[in-house]
């Protein structure tokens, strides 16, 4: 993910202006790197057969909707038309920001439904998804801070969003 850079002087000023809500943009690669992690984290909670695809009863089970809810939901997001929503849809569908989407994926973590994800529900989540790592209270801890603009040690909606790398609405 780098940019092509020209001798054009309106190129150079417009990479050099600031980037609203990206304080990611000083270490590039890392943030890159950190967003990927994240969405793959957060499809794995979704694809609970582990088979790389998300299905409409998978996310039945999880929204606890109807059959023909989790269908619609599916379509919506299922690019090539095989019935399943993929790693590459499933990122897409986050970089447009589709807040559904997001509530969804977030609410998987908020464990409690309190609007802000703490460190316990952060580990619990994913040690479901992560179970051969070493996921300690304390590393979710750091994860958070990473994260964490207000300083309130919590996860918010916002900055949910922000990690994920998609655009505030």
């Amino acid at each position: 993910m780098g940019q092509a850079v020209s001798a054009d002087s309106s190129s150079s000023r417009r990479l050099s202006q600031p980037r609203p809500l990206a304080p990611q943009a000083c270490v590039p690669a890392k943030a890159a790197k950190d967003a990927d992690t994240e969405l793959m984290r957060v499809f794995k909670s979704f694809d609970a057969d582990a088979d790389g695809r998300i299905s409409a009863s998978e996310i039945q089970k999880l929204r606890r909707c109807t059959t023909a809810e989790a269908k619609e939901m599916v379509a919506a997001v299922d690019s090539d038309g095989d019935g399943f929503i993929s790693i590459e849809e499933f990122g897409a569908l986050l970089d447009d920001g589709e807040s559904d989407a997001l509530r969804m994926a977030f609410q998987e973590y908020d464990e409690n439904g309190d609007g802000m994800i703490t460190a316990e529900e952060l580990c619990r989540a994913l040690r479901r998804v992560l179970p051969d790592e070493d996921l300690t209270v304390e590393k979710c801890s750091e994860m958070i801070a990473g994260v964490d603009k207000d300083g309130d040690g919590l996860i918010s909606f916002d900055e949910f969003k922000d990690m994920m790398g998609t655009k505030s609405s």
